[in-house]
């Protein structure tokens, strides 16, 4: 017996959200589940499901830009959010999808759509904490017709239970997991640090994720100025792309013209992209959240936390939930680089507290949620939507 699960997610690159969709998809048993996934864009995530054998359409959502929308936005949104309803509905009828599986919130509506004019369940998975306002209303009402909507951390649930407390029936909290790591050896590591001329003396410090406002990465090297000017033993490293948009491409030239006019360029590296990020995160010393706004429960936390590095994070969000202040890393205001570049100071001139806290963060982890445990919740949600249902797989219809 076989299903037919259709994914979706509102982007194309590679973020947390995508990654943990990734693990998802590796949760279920391929010979029991066919999988489609329809993407909202390009990128290396579009490519590692090809590569990965899944079949993958596009998903006409529209771009929008990042940050706080506006009336058009809203409007263009839900007009195309229709339009993608048609289109699902057309692809479930066509390919006699099973169940819907949405991995965030811009394709939340017309998933929900779909499925309520196909008559197939719906998941949602949400990895954000969202504000109040016209986007967490509407997700609210569109609710109702959802099987089960997964957060991955309290703070993500807080809003729409607060909005709806009914809503406790649906809402299942899953952390995102401890990811699989192909760790690289001592020798490895070294050969990466003498490609960036690196002295043994150095003290790396990096940021990790999509290149755009929200992530923060223009406190980080303001934050990176303030320490260079005391320390030149610190080195600063950039880890991600923009995305395509007008608002990440500028904000991420704003970023590198500041590191020249700063005279920072020996200081600061803007690395990319990095399909194996895991050797980074094996040279850096500390690891620097800061986004500047609450977060569901960074990746990068979580993979600092498992390879024993230092964090400085903000004290907002799922954070809170996995990251405790002086003991498993720092909480620092990271809206306000003086308070950034005191604790990065603080990390660089006290090695035995740096790895103090790396070794504690270690311990902690160590108790979240496994690989193991985060696919048989996935097993256990798939099933019981498809039960609850009376979902009919392929060789018993008619």
């Amino acid at each position: 017996m076989s299903y037919k699960l259709l994914f979706l997610d509102q982007f194309g690159y590679l973020g947390g959200g995508q990654h943990v969709l990734l693990e998802t998809l590796n949760s279920l048993d391929r010979s029991q589940y066919r999988m489609m996934v329809a993407l909202g864009g390009c990128g290396h995530f579009r490519k590692r499901l090809v590569d990965d054998g899944i079949p993958v359409v596009e998903l006409p959502l529209g771009r929008y830009h990042s940050g706080e929308k506006t009336l058009i936005d809203m409007l263009r949104f839900f007009i195309r959010s229709l339009y993608c309803a048609f289109v699902l509905t057309r692809w479930v009828v066509l390919h006699r999808m099973h169940l819907l599986f949405a991995n965030g919130p811009r394709t939340f509506v017309c998933v929900t759509l779909a499925g309520r004019f196909t008559h197939r369940p719906v998941i949602w998975h949400l990895h954000n904490v969202l504000p109040s306002g016209v986007e967490l209303n509407l997700l609210v009402f569109f609710s109702r017709w959802v099987h089960t909507i997964l957060v991955c951390s309290r703070a993500v649930a807080k809003p729409l239970l607060e909005k709806r407390p009914s809503l406790c029936t649906k809402v299942k909290l899953l952390y995102n997991p401890v990811p699989r790591l192909n760790l690289s050896s001592p020798t490895e590591i070294a050969e990466l640090r003498e490609s960036f001329s690196l002295e043994a003396e150095d003290i790396c410090i990096g940021i990790l994720g999509r290149i755009t406002p929200f992530k923060g990465q223009l406190c980080f090297l303001q934050a990176a100025q303030l320490v260079l000017q005391q320390c030149q033993r610190a080195r600063f490293f950039v880890i991600g792309d923009p995305a395509p948009d007008k608002t990440d491409q500028e904000y991420y030239r704003r970023l590198q013209q500041l590191v020249l006019q700063a005279g920072m360029k020996g200081s600061v590296f803007f690395v990319g992209h990095q399909k194996e990020v895991e050797k980074y995160l094996q040279m850096m010393d500390v690891i620097v959240v800061a986004s500047q706004g609450p977060e569901a429960l960074p990746r990068a936390i979580i993979e600092a936390m498992f390879l024993g590095k230092a964090v400085i994070a903000p004290p907002s969000g799922g954070v809170m939930e996995i990251l405790e202040d002086g003991k498993t890393g720092r909480l620092v205001e990271v809206t306000q680089p003086i308070e950034v570049a005191a604790s990065m100071l603080e990390l660089i001139l006290n090695p035995q507290t740096r790895e103090s806290l790396g070794l504690r963060a270690k311990e902690r982890i160590a108790h979240h949620i496994s690989r193991e445990q985060f696919a048989e919740e996935i097993q256990l949600t798939v099933r019981s939507c498809l039960d609850k249902e009376q979902v009919v797989p392929l060789d018993m219809a008619k």
